[in-house]
């Protein structure tokens, strides 16, 4: 399937973020514990596990603010090539608020920094005697562990190269899986009002709406990515016009949005629905869902149906959208928030995707622990 790579580009700014956390943790090592090495198995059989060097409580506020950056990013854009895919309209705005991130991140480091030796000889004075050399005779220093504390934004522009200079699919396939991706992070939406505010609930205020507009917003920027996201933004707004102002949601109503819900927290339900557009494109024609709609049954549905299609004709766009987005797909099945990195970032992140959906691998340097 051919994709306009730099159509798409030229409605987006790349956006990475750069933020590495200290775990506060080092690896045991058998002198550590007084042990011989020659009577332990080798370290690639048996680990003797980390030390916990000072305070978790003291380096919460980076993890923290490392989520609510991912949250930013998740709200406005979509995950992108380790980074996030921005609208251009919306771009000027997240880097602001990732600036006023960047500088309380900075803030903290310094003081942080600045208070390290008290808090590590602190932390070591809580625990048991015997064992307090552990940490004392570790000898950190608050320099080196400054390194270890980053957070560097980084805004960029591309483009597909040059067939003459490299010829190579790897953008283009990732620009197609861009709108499974979006879809993706919408089910996690989704699923988590459906959990927190409307499972079980014969009344809701208008405080449970506010995950529809950050559904709404995200699908609204991203709608040049495909031009159905605008027939759902289309639905969404319709739904949230018929709702009384000032009273309870109650009845019919919140059955609707409950339902919209459901379908939207399965990325093929959602793109069933979307398919159900009216020939002018302007909104979703109506589908019925039923009271005891199951999602993951309307998905497994939804793909029968395109295998048995796809049988007979060429493979189409949502069937490829699929097919990409499922070999890239991250982890969000923990998401939350956090991330939403996306997020915590999300979301970013209404609440968007957790932090820990999106937890990198821990990086080694030496033996401490950021990430």
């Amino acid at each position: 399937m051919h994709v306009d790579v730099d159509r798409i580009a030229d409605q987006l700014v790349f956006v990475h973020l750069d933020i590495t956390c200290w775990s506060g943790k080092k690896t045991v090592t058998p002198e550590d514990l007084g042990l011989d090495r020659q009577q332990l198995p080798p370290e690639t059989l048996v680990s003797l596990g980390d030390k916990q060097l000072i305070n978790p409580a003291a380096l919460r506020e980076f993890t923290s603010l490392r989520s609510a950056a991912r949250r930013h990013g998740l709200a406005v854009g979509t995950r992108f090539l380790g980074g996030y895919a921005v609208p251009i309209a919306k771009a000027a705005d997240l880097l602001a608020r990732l600036d006023g991130l960047g500088q309380q991140y900075q803030d903290a480091r310094a003081a942080f920094l600045a208070d390290f030796d008290r808090q590590v000889a602190e932390w070591a004075a809580q625990q048991p005697v015997e064992w307090q050399a552990l940490i004392r005779e570790t000898r950190l220093s608050a320099e080196d562990i400054g390194g270890k504390l980053r957070f560097a934004v980084q805004a960029v522009r591309f483009r597909a190269p040059d067939p003459a200079v490299v010829d190579h699919p790897g953008l283009s396939q990732a620009v197609t899986g861009l709108r499974g991706q979006v879809l993706q992070e919408i089910a996690v939406l989704a699923r988590e009002a459906l959990d927190r505010s409307f499972q079980g609930k014969t009344e809701v205020t208008r405080r449970a709406l506010s995950p529809f507009q950050a559904i709404r917003d995200k699908l609204e920027g991203l709608s040049f990515i495909d031009s159905r996201f605008q027939a759902m933004v289309a639905d969404i707004d319709q739904r949230l016009a018929g709702i009384p102002p000032r009273q309870p949601i109650t009845g019919p109503v919140l059955e609707g949005l409950r339902q919209f819900l459901c379908l939207a927290s399965q990325p093929d339900g959602l793109r069933t629905w979307a398919e159900h557009v009216v020939p002018d494109g302007s909104r979703l024609a109506g589908l019925n869902v039923p009271m005891d709609f199951n999602p993951r049954a309307f998905a497994d549905q939804a793909a029968t149906r395109d295998a048995v299609a796809s049988d007979r004709d060429d493979v189409d766009l949502d069937l490829t959208t699929r097919a990409d987005s499922a070999s890239e797909r991250p982890d969000l099945a923990s998401s939350a928030a956090a991330e939403s990195a996306v997020a915590g970032e999300t979301a970013a992140t209404a609440p968007v995707a957790h932090d820990d959906a999106e937890e990198p691998a821990l990086a080694d340097a030496g033996d401490d622990w950021f990430f």
